[in-house]
Formats: C-alpha cells, sequence, structure tokens
C-alpha cells in the first residue's frame, strides 16, 4: 500500500505519539492558502493546544526562519477532513 504522508514518532506532552508534518499535509492536501496563513488559523479555528495537539520550532534556515509544526495524527485527520475534498478524505 502506497504511503499518502510520511507518519513519524514524535514526543508530545511527555507521551511518545504517531505524528505528520504539518507542512507535508498542507501541499497533499492542496490547500491554495499560504501554509503561514492556514496553519495559525485552523489552530485558532479548532482550538488546537501546542503540547497538547502539536509541536512547533522555528527552523533554521540561510533566510528568515519558518515556523515547522509537528502535529499529532488526530489533529491531521481533523485538518484532513475539514479542508472538504477527496484529497482530505483518502488522507
Amino acid at each position: 500500500m502506497n504511503e499518502l504522508i510520511s507518519i513519524t514518532k514524535t514526543t508530545i506532552n511527555e507521551e511518545e505519539v504517531n505524528a505528520v508534518n504539518a507542512r507535508e499535509l498542507h501541499e497533499k492536501l492542496g490547500v491554495k492558502t499560504q501554509f503561514k496563513d492556514w496553519m495559525p488559523r485552523r489552530i485558532e479555528e479548532f482550538g488546537f493546544e501546542e503540547g497538547k495537539d502539536f509541536s512547533s520550532i522555528l527552523s533554521k534556515s540561510h533566510g528568515r526562519p519558518s515556523k515547522e509544526y509537528t502535529i499529532s495524527i488526530d489533529m491531521a485527520k481533523e485538518l484532513a477532513m475539514v479542508e472538504n475534498n477527496e484529497r482530505g478524505r483518502e488522507i
């Protein structure tokens, strides 16, 4: 079976959980809104909490750092479903 999105292990709220990279989810869902706008809006809209549903870091790069999110499988499922498209249902 082809993997639709890469699943990793991470620690959220002192518990090891299955998780995905939010930027990859955004890309796979085909969201037209820029990631930097989409992710904070979804967090606020659905009441997700850092340390409970996701963790975030500032990535280091040669330019401006970007915020990267590792999100729980449950959060990823909810985000996929609310996009209300075929790809979201597949994921």
